[in-house]
């Protein structure tokens, strides 16, 4: 028999940690799970009909399925689609109360016996955006089988989004440029009895307050954890600071490149959250073109500089 010698000498492991690299950690990283609908309680036979993503200490993203004639084609007149359409109806209702408490998975109740959340597991990846979309299509066999687009819809970021419409400010507004952008396009940093605080907006005259925000997705949750966000930063800067002149600003999708139905639950979801805000003093602006909404910007600030 042979033995083979495996012992490494110091120099040969030293020449060998030159080549290694840190393995990066995923962008995102958290639990996931499967909504399950039961059509007769009185049967034990569920379908998954969506996924439910979340990292710790942050808001759940959810996707849902939203066309019903599989369930017609197996039930017929036992489970129609109307039956179908008015549960997962009330599934979005229940996850997007979910979303703005910032209700953990393993305290999501739905009030029927026909819905249920399984048993939650570890997933990564990108983003929550990606990695719902993902799920979804790896595990609801329920939604219509769709191609992918030649030109696949690529979500943007606030950052980006940022950057897109602050070159078309710069055109626009010039010399005021540098008079309505924050400092290196960041947030504040707000000194408040010694401690510090971040608030992301990145519009700031002397009587105005703003911010930039990416609409750019196909799920209405990561636009409606967008809008929380930076509203609820916007507010707090305006009551410390005492501005009653307050924007936000959303880029959109572009509409030829997203699922007509996905885009319709965008600007729904921004519809129901703009009437909230201008309730309380806002100017809401959503466009798709960062040209556009560049202007916007700049008719909405150059009186505040």
């Amino acid at each position: 028999m042979i033995h083979a010698d495996f012992t490494l000498a110091i120099g040969d492991a030293e020449h060998l940690s030159r080549f290694a690299s840190v393995t990066p950690k995923p962008a995102f990283s958290g639990s996931w799970t499967t909504v399950e609908l039961q059509p007769d309680i009185f049967v034990p036979q569920r379908f998954t009909v969506g996924v439910v993503v979340q990292s710790p200490g942050d808001r759940l993203h959810f996707k849902l399925i939203d066309d019903f004639k599989k369930f017609e084609c197996l039930y017929q007149d036992q489970f129609p689609q109307k039956s179908a359409r008015e549960l997962l109806a009330y599934a979005e209702q229940s996850l997007r109360q979910a979303v703005q408490s910032r209700t953990a998975i393993a305290d999501v109740v739905f009030d029927t016996h026909c819905l249920a959340l399984a048993p939650s597991q570890f997933t990564s990846g990108e983003n929550r955006e990606s990695t719902v979309e993902r799920l979804f299509d790896e595990v609801v066999v329920m939604a219509p089988s769709t191609k992918r687009k030649v030109n696949e819809f690529q979500s943007i970021d606030t950052p980006h989004a940022r950057r897109l419409v602050n070159a078309e400010l710069k055109k626009i507004a010039q010399m005021d440029y540098e008079r309505i952008v924050t400092a290196d396009n960041q947030g504040i940093l707000l000194d408040d009895k010694g401690a510090k605080h971040f608030l992301d907006l990145n519009l700031l005259t002397r009587r105005a307050c703003g911010s930039v925000t990416s609409a750019v997705y196909k799920s209405p949750q990561s636009v409606e954890i967008n809008l929380l966000k930076s509203s609820r930063d916007l507010t707090t800067y305006s009551r410390i600071r005492a501005m009653d002149n307050i924007g936000l600003f959303l880029l959109l999708p572009d509409p030829s490149i997203v699922d007509a139905k996905d885009f319709k639950r965008i600007e729904e979801t921004i519809e129901e959250h703009e009437w909230k805000l201008e309730r309380d003093g806002f100017r809401v602006v959503s466009m798709a073109s960062a040209e556009d909404l560049a202007g916007e910007i700049y008719e909405w600030a150059k009186p505040t500089i």
